[in-house]
């Protein structure tokens, strides 16, 4: 009889009775007994509710009979006028009284007057009752003593009451009657639940009614449901925790404990037999396995035992190849944390290991080259990322191989087309030959699967220990001299020793690392610059610009910090920002100044590169806000156009079915040809301030610049001329009269709050409602 039977059938016929006596005999009767309990408690909180709604319906009730019994009511009822109104029926009256509306109806059906409030804003409110109503209830309404729950469409349900209107000595005859109500909204539920100290769902949809209905005292493991129904369109659904049931099933579960205590002499006996046939054996094994040191692979061994031919020999060889698998697993999984999976190289992590090891050992010192591929984001964008990778590993390939990798050298990839290389300190001389070297073969054509290809790069130099003495410090001053090295021209080296403006470096830094804080801590703002009419007297849209209050350096324009939120990832989050923020304001300043302003909002090719994502974002901003797309202008800069042109003209055809109109920005500075034009379906041109600076002043400028409008103008399309400074320039952009202006002449940007007095300075007007300038 093997082991596994032997233990197993002592053990689980002792166990096996006492589950068996306590699950059969035991729990269900207890379990139910409880159950009934929460059940009633369920009832009886169902019927608080109920009683909750009645009280509200009194409370109602007497409120509108103070009301209707009243000489002034009566007297405004049969004689309506303005003194009752103004004395009476004011926002106060609803929201100290806590009702919605109120309905006056003379005796011949007709409704006098009606008042009604949402509480929750302030702001009136649309109701009134059809006459079909009133002459189909006027007798209950007439003579009505309790509530009625109505249903309205656009307000869901309401509490209603009525009351005849008397005199105050409650004589007739009645000259009609008056309404009160009470809307049933989720804040009347809340207040419920609150006070009551019940959980309580609203249901308003007729299937979700239906459906709990049909199924009362529906429960799981922790709850009791049952329904409430209101009215027509409302019911309640009020949830009860299973107190009863839980304790009752906590109080078998320590009996089941106690019971428990009760089997250890069993246990003892049990002990004894396992001992016997198993522990003695596992504790062999077990001394061996915590003798092993998983940081050691080569000391996952363990002895084979020396007897038996059962579970526990199976066991051994069971651990014995889970430790072979550990060893192989051990070797993989520190080959992922190390190493970089594209180029095999050593990654980060590696390096920081590196850097203890070196600086613990022996501090000799040792140079960090910090280096990336010049126009390597080309690479992916013309050929693919696959190709991009394939260069990747190929670099890594063929430095490693190189014939300056002596000892003490090695290379690392530390993300994106970052490499470092760690080399001991040797005389600067010997530095330069290496770098040049490195550049050199980077230099060098690489043959990938579908393209032949050359780059180059940028290296930035340290020096442990003299330019610092920890890696973070190191890596950094590395990277500000590789960007001095980009700044030059690329294809260069510098050492951070030769950087003479390293608080600018600084600075750059405390901007990335701050640009993301910027966003979530308020820093940001945006001003809005107007866009004039040809006349240059009228408003047509507006412009929004970003800036940056820092909190140790104040406004940073967004020439500086646009392409460090780029640099770092964070232009998607910033673009959205900009876009929620610029609809969010004019959206509300055209509702306080009954206008239809348009405003343009810049997106980056960043966020054109994901634009699906970016479409999603404009949909959700401008549902969100309630913003007209046709009041909205997407302005693409006229570089982005250059690639990807076919994803550009997807997106701008996306837009346009929004009915979003979109400009083509900074025009006549970037690689673009008036040929892309006819291919790219633009609304506005923005015509550079580049090409304005020498008008009218100088001939050749001016005959570009007319030449330039003259063709947009054929084309169709809207021209904004960017600049203007002085009055020649609108005089003459004028006389063109195809153009609209921007410009400091006007005014520079400014907040929102000063857009009405720029508009008051200009002498002109902004776009009435209906009347929006695409």
């Amino acid at each position: 009889m093997k082991l596994k039977i032997k233990t197993a059938g002592l053990v689980g016929i002792a166990m096996g009775i006492f589950i068996l006596m306590l699950f059969v005999f035991i729990r269900p009767f207890l379990l139910n007994d409880a159950q009934y309990l929460d059940e009633e408690s369920l009832r009886i909180d169902i019927l608080r509710v109920s009683n909750y709604i009645d009280s509200e319906a009194d409370a109602l009730q007497r409120l509108n009979r103070d009301w209707a019994v009243w000489d002034d009511t009566y007297q405004f009822v049969a004689e309506p006028n303005d003194r009752y109104i103004n004395s009476n029926i004011m926002q106060d009256t609803f929201e100290n009284n806590a009702i919605n509306f109120m309905l006056f109806i003379n005796s011949e059906q007709q409704q006098v007057y009606s008042a009604a409030y949402d509480l929750e804003d302030g702001s009136e409110m649309d109701f009134s009752l059809s006459s079909e109503f009133i002459e189909s209830e006027w007798a209950n309404l007439n003579t009505r003593n309790e509530a009625l729950i109505i249903y309205e469409e656009d307000i869901g349900s309401v509490l209603t009451v009525s009351e005849p209107i008397l005199t105050s000595q409650e004589e007739g005859p009645s000259v009609g009657v008056l309404m009160m109500g009470k809307i049933l909204d989720p804040a009347f539920f809340d207040t419920m639940e609150n006070n009551l100290a019940i959980d309580i769902r609203t249901l308003t949809e007729e299937q979700d009614i239906a459906s709990a209905q049909s199924e009362p005292l529906a429960l799981n493991d922790q709850f009791l449901m049952d329904t409430v129904p209101i009215s027509e369109g409302l019911a309640l659904q009020v949830t009860k925790e299973r107190k009863y049931y839980n304790e009752k099933l906590k109080s078998l579960n320590d009996l089941f404990l106690a019971l428990s205590l009760a089997t250890l002499m069993l246990v003892f006996f049990v002990y004894y037999l396992l001992d016997l046939f198993v522990l003695s054996r596992i504790s062999f094994l077990s001394g061996q396995l915590k003798n092993i040191d998983f940081d050691q692979p080569k000391s996952l061994k363990i002895e084979k035992l020396k007897d038996g031919k059962d579970e526990i020999t199976d066991l051994e060889k069971s651990v014995r190849s889970m430790l072979e698998s550990l060893e192989k697993a051990h070797t993989n999984v520190t080959q992922i944390a190390y190493f970089d999976y594209l180029t095999k190289l050593p990654n980060r992590f590696s390096l920081y290991r590196e850097f203890d090891v070196r600086t613990a050992k022996d501090g000799l010192p040792f140079a960090i080259l910090f280096f990336d591929l010049d126009g390597f984001k080309r690479i992916n964008d013309l050929y693919g990322h696959n190709s991009g990778d394939e260069l990747l590993q190929q670099i890594g390939q063929r430095l490693s191989q190189a014939d300056y990798m002596n000892e003490g050298h090695r290379l690392y990839r530390i993300g994106g087309d970052e490499f470092i290389l760690l080399v001991p300190y040797s005389k600067g001389t010997q530095i330069i030959s290496l770098i040049e070297a490195l550049m050199a073969d980077i230099r060098k054509e690489f043959v990938l699967s579908t393209v032949s290809t050359s780059i180059s790069s940028s290296v930035g130099v340290s020096f442990y220990p003299d330019d610092g003495e920890t890696l973070e410090d190191l890596l950094r001053f590395a990277d500000d001299a590789m960007y001095e090295a980009k700044k030059s021209g690329k294809n260069n080296y510098y050492f951070y020793y030769e950087l003479e403006n390293r608080d600018m470096y600084q600075y750059m830094l405390t901007l990335k690392e701050g640009i993301f804080a910027a966003i979530t801590l308020d820093q940001l703002y945006v001003e809005y610059q107007p866009i004039m009419h040809t006349c240059g007297k009228k408003i047509a849209r507006v412009e929004a610009l970003v800036r940056w209050n820092h909190p140790q350096y104040g406004i940073i324009s967004p020439v500086q910090f646009i392409p460090l939120a780029e640099e770092v990832g964070a232009i998607r989050l910033l673009g959205e920002w900009i876009l929620r923020k610029a609809v969010t304001d004019i959206g509300a300043w055209n509702a306080a100044n009954e206008n239809s302003l348009a405003v343009a909002v810049n997106v980056s090719n960043f966020q054109m590169a994901d634009k699906e994502n970016l479409l999603h974002t404009i949909d959700h901003v401008l549902a969100e806000s309630q913003f007209p797309p046709e009041l909205l202008q997407i302005e693409i800069t006229e570089s982005d156009t250059a690639v990807k042109d076919k994803d550009i003209a997807e997106f701008i055809g996306e837009l346009k079915r929004r009915n979003i109109s979109v400009a083509l920005d900074d025009f006549g500075v970037g690689s673009s040809s008036l040929f892309q034009l006819t291919t790219l379906d633009i609304d506005v041109v923005k015509i550079d301030r580049s090409f304005l600076q020498e008008v009218p002043g100088n001939m050749n400028d001016t005959i570009l610049l007319s030449g330039i409008l003259q063709i947009l103008h054929n084309l169709g399309i809207q021209v904004v001329t960017e600049g203007i400074e002085n009055k020649d320039q609108l005089e003459f952009i004028s006389t063109q009269n195809i153009a609209y202006l921007q410009g400091y002449y006007f005014s520079k940007p400014v907040p929102l709050e000063l857009l009405l007095e720029v508009r008051d300075e200009l002498g002109g007007q902004l776009p009435v409602q209906g009347n929006a300038t695409p």
